[in-house]
This record gives structure tokens, sequence and C-alpha cells, in this order.
């Protein structure tokens, strides 16, 4: 996997996650509690973002075999669920800012906050269905034991980055307002959007290649 394609892999990753909208979820889920109980549901989301990121990575394709997917079908797949993704981005609301709506957090205990960063705060507000995909298209393109550690590290730096992202959630939020964070979001959905337009031509090619010639 060489620069351009690591790059590309980074940048439409974060913007598929999302940082920004995803500490507004982490906000509005995790208010109710306390700081330390906060501080402990970050670990838990980040922690249960790299475990779920590298599982795609090292397992992903070897499941595509079990199900006869090709590489080719994947694209494709992936390209139309980024698509939609990004146009939902740049033309909707955001939709991790409603996950959280349907979440009642009165009288909580500590147990069920753990559950809570993991379902709905890692799993779907942060690592959703374009997460995945991305991730196993990538994996599955470059097979390479040294691509995959590439790959995996990309994918803890992502961790990382959401880990920072939702102790700092609070602050976030505050500075950014309603406003901030559309724009934001939308700017990430343009990038995500024209990401999905190369993936699925690739798929798309791959499929029919005679439409490429």
């Amino acid at each position: 996997m060489d620069l351009q394609a690591t790059l590309l892999f980074t940048t439409s990753l974060l913007a598929i996650v999302n940082p920004l909208s995803s500490s507004v979820l982490f906000v509005t889920t995790a208010s109710r509690f306390s700081g330390d109980v906060q501080r402990k549901m970050a670990d838990q989301s980040a922690l249960a973002i790299a475990v779920i990121l590298l599982v795609c990575a090292w397992v992903g394709r070897y499941l595509l075999l079990v199900l006869g997917i090709s590489v080719p079908m994947l694209q494709a797949a992936g390209g139309l669920i980024l698509l939609i993704t990004g146009l939902r981005m740049v033309v909707l609301e955001e939709t991790k800012l409603t996950v959280a709506e349907k979440v009642s957090l009165e009288d909580e205990s500590e147990a069920e906050s753990k559950a809570l960063a993991v379902v709905p705060i890692a799993i779907p507000g942060t690592v959703g269905a374009g997460t995945i995909t991305t991730v196993v298209v990538q994996a599955t393109s470059y097979t390479r034991w040294q691509d995959l550690l590439i790959i995996s590290a990309i994918g803890i730096g992502t961790a990382l980055v959401m880990w920072l992202t939702f102790r700092s959630a609070t602050s976030i939020a505050r500075r950014l307002g309603p406003i901030g964070l559309n724009i934001v979001t939308r700017v990430m959905g343009i990038l995500v959007t024209a990401t999905a337009f190369g993936l699925l031509a690739r798929g798309i090619g791959g499929l029919l290649p005679g439409l490429m010639k």
C-alpha cells in the first residue's frame, strides 16, 4: 500500500467516523453520568472501536471468502453505502445526533453505562456500516501482512483520536455549537461522497470490465 492509498484510507476513515459529530453523541448519551463514569465510558468506547476495526482488518476478508463475495462486489456495495452516508451528511441532519434520543438515561447504573459505551456510542454511533465496509474493502484490496499492519495502525490511530475526542467531548460541543457542527459535518460528507464515487467506479469496473474500455 503506497503513500497515496494510505493517506486516502486515513482521511476517508476519519471522515466517516466524524469525530466532531460523535462527540455530540457522546455528550448526549453520557452527560447525566458523573465525570469519572464519563471518562470510563470514553475509555471503553475507544477500546471497542479499536477491537472492531482490528477484527474487520484481519478477519473480514476471510468472511468474504466463505460467503463467496469478490472484491469488486464489495467495492460496488461499499461505494453505494458510502454514497448514501456521504449524501446524508451533506443534505440531512446528522443521524448520529438522533441515535441517543432513543436512549433514556434516567437512573442508569454504572454497569449500564458500560453497555452504552459500546451501543450506541461505539456501534453504530461511531463505527457504522460505512466504516466497517471501508476497512474490509481496504484489507481485501491490500492483503500483504505489511499492508494489514498499516491498516491496523490506522485503525488504532482512529480509535486514539476518538478517545481524545470523547475525553474532550463536552468542551468540543460547547465551542462548536450547532452551526459549527453542521458545517464540519457537511464538509466531511463531501469527502465521503467523493471517496464513494471512486470506490463505486472501481467495483463496477471489476464487475463489468467492458465498460471501462
